[in-house]
């Protein structure tokens, strides 16, 4: 009686983990960087490092500080499901980010040196509204994680550095979608909202082989979210005997799941071919083999709200980073890079929270000292997600997914020598 209700509240619930999959995911957090794609771990050169290659803040002397923030303008669209009408076309709607990141070093002498970074690397959502066909998936779904991340790095030798760091990592996730009570042909909507705290840690390495060669290497663990969340039920007022009936079916419940975050691994290598150009080519693993299965368990179930646990089948991921940088002079610089990311999720887990596919990226910008102390970048990158169209959806939502975004990002680095 009350199957499609429980289906739509364990598809809310499944889409907690699936928002922190590929579509989530933000490494944009230095506009140098992001004008290169992401190919920056080996240069390890600016206050940014502290997020993409800690050991490199050695480079740096003194006391620098540095603010980015991103601006994220994403396009969705689902054309489907194929159990309806294959040509039935719905694009989400306009919702926009601004992503910030904070950062700053110290140089306690020419070996130690130690960084604090805030960002924010899962992130973002989408809102379908409430009339589209899949309001019973999804129709809003918001995620933030924020990193707060301290570091320690040493020069070990001359040219090679290691760093090791902590991280304190808070999430909050609100998800809605609609449910139908079939008994009394009434639609609902559902609500998740939930929170948790957790810890990570990361180790990394620089190498300055040469003048115009260096290597990076990074790396950052899982990071286990214990979630608590709540689960929020609205339905039209009818009469008593109806009202009752549903508080007593759907009272706000208290439900609790795990999650692991990935693992990162970056390793990239950079070089000069002529004295005013560095190229750099990185390869970025995410660990999502970790993510086998989600299981939710509720405090207090009823006939339409129980405990579930589905099986998941996800992968480790790789990003390919290709990215230059060419000085104009002792002022100005001109960046660009590509990036090709794969995707963790099979096609029949794949839902409309924010539809991940393989995607191409494409990045543009520059930098410019202002002063000896100040110095601003800019950075531009246009991301196209392959389309991608699901034909065996475990949750029988067959159809195609289209995605694109524009992200443009500005950092400003201030440095005390």
């Amino acid at each position: 009686m009350h199957k499609k209700v429980m289906i739509g509240i364990f598809i809310l619930l499944v889409a907690v983990s699936l928002t922190f999959a590929d579509g989530f995911s933000i490494f944009e957090h230095g506009a140098k960087s992001m004008s290169m794609c992401g190919a920056f771990t080996a240069q390890a050169n600016d206050v940014t490092a502290v997020f993409f290659n800690p050991a490199g803040i050695t480079q740096l002397s003194g006391w620098n500080f540095g603010f980015t923030g991103t601006y994220i303008v994403p396009v969705a669209s689902f054309t489907g499901p194929t159990s309806v009408d294959p040509n039935l076309y719905q694009e989400a709607k306009a919702w926009n980010f601004f992503v910030p990141s904070l950062y700053a070093t110290y140089a306690f002498n020419e070996k130690l040196s130690a960084g604090f970074g805030f960002f924010v690397p899962f992130g973002l959502g989408t809102d379908w509204g409430q009339d589209w066909v899949g309001k019973q998936l999804a129709t809003k779904s918001e995620v933030q994680t924020m990193f707060y991340n301290l570091n320690v790095a040493y020069k070990v030798v001359n040219g090679l550095s290691l760093a090791a760091g902590v991280d304190f990592v808070t999430a909050s996730i609100t998800l809605e979608n609609m449910a139908y009570f079939t008994p009394r042909s009434m639609w609902g909507s559902v609500k998740l909202t939930g929170d948790a705290t957790s810890w990570g840690y990361n180790f990394a390495a620089h190498y300055q082989a040469t003048d115009n060669l260096s290597l990076g290497v990074s790396w950052r663990s899982n990071v286990t979210l214990d979630i608590d969340g709540t689960a929020k039920f609205k339905f039209p007022a009818v009469n008593q005997f109806v009202d009752a009936e549903i508080a007593t079916l759907f009272p706000e419940s208290k439900g609790t799941s795990k999650i692991k975050l990935p693992t990162f691994l970056i390793a990239g290598i950079a070089f000069k071919p002529i004295e005013q150009l560095t190229v750099e080519f990185d390869w970025f693993q995410i660990g999502w083999s970790s993510y086998d299965k989600l299981a939710v368990d509720f405090k207090n179930e009823t006939a339409a709200v129980t405990d579930q646990s589905s099986p998941k089948d996800w992968k480790n991921t790789d990003s390919y980073r290709l990215g230059a940088e060419y000085r104009w002079n002792e002022k100005l610089a001109i960046r660009m890079g590509i990036d090709r990311d794969l995707d963790p999720s099979p096609d029949k887990y794949v839902d409309p929270t924010l539809p991940g596919a393989p995607r191409w990226l494409f990045g543009i910008g520059g930098g410019y000292k202002i002063t000896n102390s100040l110095t601003v970048d800019l950075g531009y990158m246009y991301l196209i997600q392959d389309d991608r169209t699901i034909k065996d959806s475990a949750i029988d939502f067959n159809g195609t997914y289209k995605s694109l975004a524009s992200l443009t990002t500005l950092t400003l680095s201030y440095s005390l020598k």
